[in-house]
């Protein structure tokens, strides 16, 4: 089995490159700087001549692109996941959401995941989607859950958590693992991606904390007050603790 993959200077990507490694699956990463994403015929063309089992993709860039690998994955027969985000809710509302919650996001990169899933939609009917929560790692230098707070710590002395959030949140390694899962062995449809159930993000920074032997200094705050946690009982993956 081979499956193709976008994003991987970006933080989920190369996790789940690494699950489809582990599970023996070939991998062929798309290169911007070597295959152009602005043509159609250039994107249908790349895509028929590696032939992949499966598409992953995971990166961002313009919808028309997005357009451009639907119709081509559609018209092969390549299986195709496109990962969205919590974003597409807005950030003036409050969950917690499930499948039929309607997007309505003003914000712009929730507007433009709404906008690459409907063109998913359109023109790829048996795609897959899965809609992402914030992702944690455990190093710094990435654009995640850990990242940000060591950069509040370093910047301001101390980090501010909210006992009255709870977030959409995943640990990357699990995120991955679920991805190429509902590739492999769900059907086609939008899925809601999250592991925590129960946890405030003070909570959550409190266990992080404690889990890394961090020396964060956290201070609890109850004025941002909202709940963005996705439920989805059709996904199969882990708690967050």
């Amino acid at each position: 089995m081979k499956a193709m993959i976008t994003g991987m200077n970006g933080t989920v990507a190369p996790y789940v490159y690494k699950e489809l490694k582990k599970r023996n699956i070939d991998v062929v990463i798309w290169n911007r700087e070597e295959v152009s994403i602005d043509s159609e015929k250039v994107v249908f063309d790349f895509i028929k001549e590696t032939n992949p089992d499966l598409f992953f993709h995971i990166a961002t860039g313009p919808v028309e692109w997005i357009k451009y690998i639907a119709k081509a994955t559609n018209e092969l027969g390549v299986k195709l996941l496109f990962t969205s985000s919590v974003s597409v809710f807005s950030e003036k509302g409050t969950g917690p959401y499930d499948i039929q919650s309607v997007p309505n996001s003003e914000e712009d990169y929730g507007r433009y995941k709404i906008a690459g899933e409907n063109s998913v939609k359109e023109h790829n009917p048996d795609a897959f989607i899965t809609r992402l929560g914030w992702q944690i790692g455990s190093t710094t230098g990435s654009n995640d859950m850990f990242d940000f707070l060591e950069k509040e710590q370093e910047e301001n002395g101390f980090i501010e958590a909210s006992s009255k959030w709870y977030p959409s949140c995943s640990f990357l390694k699990d995120t991955a693992k679920t991805i190429v899962d509902v590739a492999l062995e769900y059907k086609p449809d939008t899925y809601l991606v999250n592991s925590n159930k129960n946890y405030s993000f003070y909570d959550i920074v409190n266990h992080l904390k404690e889990k890394n032997r961090t020396n964060w200094e956290i201070h609890e705050i109850i004025s941002f007050v909202r709940d963005d946690r996705m439920y989805d009982n059709r996904i199969k993956i882990k708690d967050l603790f």
